[in-house]
């Protein structure tokens, strides 16, 4: 029996494409911020692991894939600093639907590190 195509995106260059179209699911990450930030703290006060491992199971590929994934770094960034710790490893998990163009993620990875190590300096 061949395996079915249930769900897939479109390419990310695609005019229709997840990467372009993709507002509603920005805003929603930006609400969710908050509670995001919160939970860390709450977390952070308790643990502080030498390497803190983040997945986003469902990350897309287009402006949004690391925006959740910051704001992650971007609080235990800060939180390092006002309590003067040290700023634990990242391991980053992405994970979505085979079907869907990971070469836009992959490409667009060392411009994020790039863009980390400008605003964190030596600590990322």
């Amino acid at each position: 029996m061949a395996a079915k195509k249930v769900l897939c995106m479109n390419a990310a260059d695609h005019e229709i494409s997840y990467a372009n179209n993709s507002d509603f699911q920005k805003a929603v990450i930006s609400k969710a911020s908050p509670i995001l930030k919160e939970s860390i703290r709450d977390m952070i006060s308790k643990l502080l692991p030498d390497c803190m491992k983040v997945a986003d199971l469902g990350c897309s590929s287009g402006p949004n894939t690391f925006q959740a994934i910051s704001e992650v770094i971007d609080t235990i960034h800060g939180i390092c600093q006002q309590a003067n710790l040290k700023l634990p490893e990242f391991q980053v998990f992405l994970n979505d639907l085979p079907e869907n163009d990971f070469n836009i993620v992959f490409r667009s990875v060392p411009a994020f590190h790039e863009r980390l190590e400008k605003e964190k300096g030596d600590m990322v």
